[in-house]
């Protein structure tokens, strides 16, 4: 792994963006790390607790490994607006990502009131309850997020603008309602 500093456009804005790398080396130690919280993840089980989600620092790197993205580290140049508002970057098409994921069978994902993207990718690692590393990768339109319904009178925008957080389930009511087909199924990285 290793950090590059790249001159690119994010939201039509020129920047410096630090980003992290990642080669076939790093999908070992990722998978040592997915294992160790997979431990954690089950053993709470044992105890009737709730599991512990899915760190951003292993679905966002998974996607990395996969996809050959940069990580977002930090932002340097004109970055009103912009900070902490993506997750990865498509360096060579100049593509802010916006990566969610989801360790479990029904999800409940959650967005910053101020995310902005140019990509919304979901990772699903539930693999049929296996949860054992492999992934499935969808590219969701940005149409089908922006227009969602969250209650009976607000969509996602109406809670952005309010700033809130809004949260739904992507697996039900966006991959399967519109029967998004993965990008990639059972991706294994390491």
């Amino acid at each position: 792994m290793e950090i590059k500093q790249h001159k690119v456009k994010v939201f039509n804005q020129e920047c410096k963006l630090d980003l992290m790398h990642f080669d076939k080396n790093d999908g070992r130690e990722w998978k040592r790390i997915f294992d160790i919280w997979k431990e954690l993840k089950l053993g709470l089980r044992g105890y009737k607790s709730r599991e512990p989600n899915m760190p951003e620092g292993l679905s966002e790197v998974a996607f990395c490994l996969w996809s050959g993205a940069g990580r977002y580290i930090k932002i340097k140049g004109s970055s009103k607006g912009i900070a902490g508002s993506f997750d990865t970057f498509d360096f060579k098409n100049e593509r802010a990502q916006q990566i969610k994921a989801c360790s479990i069978e029904h999800d409940l994902t959650s967005f910053g009131p101020k995310s902005k993207w140019d990509d919304l990718y979901f990772i699903d690692f539930y693999n049929n309850g296996k949860v054992d590393g492999y992934f499935d990768v969808y590219l969701i339109p940005n149409k089908y997020i922006k227009k969602q319904s969250l209650n009976k009178n607000e969509k996602f925008i109406d809670q952005q603008a309010q700033k809130r957080r809004p949260r739904f389930g992507i697996k039900k009511e966006i991959i399967k309602k519109y029967k998004i087909i993965p990008l990639a199924k059972s991706v294994k990285v390491w």
